[in-house]
């Protein structure tokens, strides 16, 4: 008679106990060890090492455990068909900034149902009758992406830092259509961009009220798997005279899928013959065309007559076909096209006018580094190779012009930042380089020879002639800022308003309230104290404590 062994139970357990422990501990070290890793690159390695412990521990659950059968396939069944629930349930994903994932479910109802459902709600209450007895001396205006000259200052509004005496007041919040545009505002009116079902659509809003003034739809969606549906460029607000010599706004956009068009900014009526297909022979980016269109006034002489207001385009050369199209210039009366040049891939910042060496220069931020062209005969000056992400080419924040020859560059996924100096006849010097600011989504500002931006999520200072960093601190993930007086204004990942005082000495967060819910890239809009915000689901306008300062704005004025 044989006696075989029969093994302890301990030593069927040290290979799961051996899992249990060592799974966490490598996750611990993956996402808290020191080192240039973003949380996207941490996330993404978590993900097969998760799902590689799980793997183990069910091969020794059904085939090493000698468990009784219905104890080994039970578990293992429950979890498959949890999953398998999860993702039959499941109508939409998207993902933060740092690759985490959110789930629409199918009982949820859609978006463009509930948007649908307030629009309707609102037509049928009374409009707000304007008050024309006390106009407003100094009338908001937000031109365009990032600001009126695409450095993120705001020079309208001092804003006051004790937002516990007095609280931003919320004017109105309600929802909106996807994307991730920004508002423009001029006095009373805020226009933005929209994905509604299978159209994008300009829409015009009151500022004081939210209420729909009017839109403009055409047949136009695009969807990519990270960022989801809608258009990704901030409108531009622009002027040009008409037969009687007169100023009048006009919004022009551009939609994720290259669809360029402008209309009146009062009446929603499309200005030119139709909608320009800035793609024609060419191939969009991976995420949709995201550079916001730019203003550029072509002075030819002195007489009104050879002013030419003009719209440049940045769409990049992603096809064959496309060669000397990098940049397309258009008619801003018109939208006819006046010329094209440039040869680079196309990328997600946007075009800017900056006056370097004593000569106007078209810097564009493409996909392969810096570019600096000659905005009238489209003649490229220096290019400053820079590359982020290779092959998809992701350079996404605004250079900023600093002075006279200094340009600043910053680029996420572990590519940190540069300050350049730009030469009359040569190529550009690298004055320093390093990994301290990683600007992914957002784009940095400047104040009295200090830098501040989000690096990789988290607000850093740096010095601008050294690249010294001052400090880092204040999570606010891949959200967006601008800068008012002596004030950051940071619109967090997570939709909260925050007041962050601009200085060197270290970071001192003044106000904090949350502002929207739910992701939020987009860039929010600041003038005269009212702040207006979006994400891809809802909008928002707040009324901001401070004191409004004439800039002495008058007419309009285009770069």
């Amino acid at each position: 008679m044989s006696t075989a062994a029969v093994p302890r139970p301990s030593s069927r357990l040290w290979f799961p106990l051996l899992v249990l422990i060592a799974a966490p501990l490598a996750a611990a070290a993956v996402w808290y060890w020191p080192s240039d890793w973003d949380h996207g690159h941490r996330f993404l390695t978590l993900v097969p090492l998760t799902g590689g412990a799980l793997v183990l521990l069910a091969f020794w659950l059904l085939f090493l455990s000698r468990l009784p059968r219905w104890v080994r396939f039970a578990p293992v069944t429950l979890f498959a068909a949890v999953i398998a629930f999860l993702a039959l349930s499941v109508r939409e994903v998207n993902y933060s900034g740092d690759m985490f994932p959110v789930f629409t479910f199918w009982w949820d109802k859609t978006h463009d149902d509930l948007l649908e459902e307030h629009r309707q709600k609102q037509a049928a209450t009374p409009a707000r009758t304007p008050d024309s007895s006390a106009p407003d001396a100094y009338p908001p205006w937000f031109s365009g992406f990032f600001g009126n000259r695409r450095n993120g200052l705001v020079d309208d509004v001092k804003l006051r830092e004790d937002w516990q005496a007095e609280p931003p007041k919320m004017l109105w919040r309600q929802p909106v259509g996807g994307g991730y545009a920004g508002f423009v505002v001029d006095g009373k009116r805020a226009a933005t961009i929209e994905q509604r079902r299978g159209k994008e659509v300009v829409a015009c809003y009151d500022v004081e009220t939210g209420r729909e003034l009017w839109v403009h739809s055409y047949p136009a969606h695009f969807k990519e798997t990270l960022g989801g549906p809608g258009p990704r460029a901030t409108p531009l607000i622009c002027s040009y005279w008409d037969q009687e010599k007169r100023t009048r706004p006009h919004v022009v956009t551009l939609g994720a899928t290259g669809k360029l068009l402008s209309v009146d900014l009062e009446t929603g009526q499309l200005d030119w013959p139709g909608v320009i297909d800035v793609l024609k022979d060419n191939a969009n980016l991976p995420w949709g065309m995201a550079a916001s269109p730019l203003w550029f006034s072509n002075f030819v002489a002195q007489d009104v007559e050879q002013f030419h207001s003009e719209v440049i385009v940045a769409p990049g050369v992603q096809a064959e076909g496309a060669k000397g199209r990098a940049v397309i210039v258009y008619d801003a009366r018109s939208g006819k096209e006046l010329r094209a040049f440039g040869d680079h891939r196309g990328a997600y910042s946007s075009p800017v006018i900056g006056m370097l060496c004593g000569t106007e220069q078209l810097l564009v931020f493409d996909g392969d580094g810096l570019t600096g062209y000659d905005p009238k005969a489209g003649k490229e000056f220096w290019h400053h190779p820079w590359v982020a992400m290779p092959p998809q080419l992701i350079n996404v924040a605004q250079p900023l012009v600093l002075d006279e020859d200094r340009v600043f560059i910053s680029s996420g996924y572990d590519v940190g930042c540069a300050m350049l100096r730009i030469k009359k006849d040569d190529k550009p010097e690298v004055l320093w380089q390093n990994k301290l600011m990683r600007c992914k989504f957002t784009s940095p500002v400047y104040r009295e020879g200090y830098l501040y931006g989000l690096d990789e999520g988290i607000l850093v200072c740096l010095d601008a002639k050294t690249g010294e960093r001052k400090w880092k601190d204040g999570r606010y993930g891949h959200g967006q800022i601008l800068m008012a007086d002596r004030h950051i204004l940071v619109l967090s990942e997570s939709g909260d308003l925050v007041l962050v005082e601009a200085t060197p000495e270290g970071h001192r967060e003044l106000g904090k309230f949350p502002a929207l819910e739910g992701k939020t890239w987009n860039p929010p809009a600041l003038s005269q104290g009212f702040v207006l915000v979006r994400n891809h689901n809802e909008m928002a306008c707040y009324e901001l404590p401070g004191e409004k300062i004439d800039r002495g704005r008058g007419e309009i004025i285009p770069w």
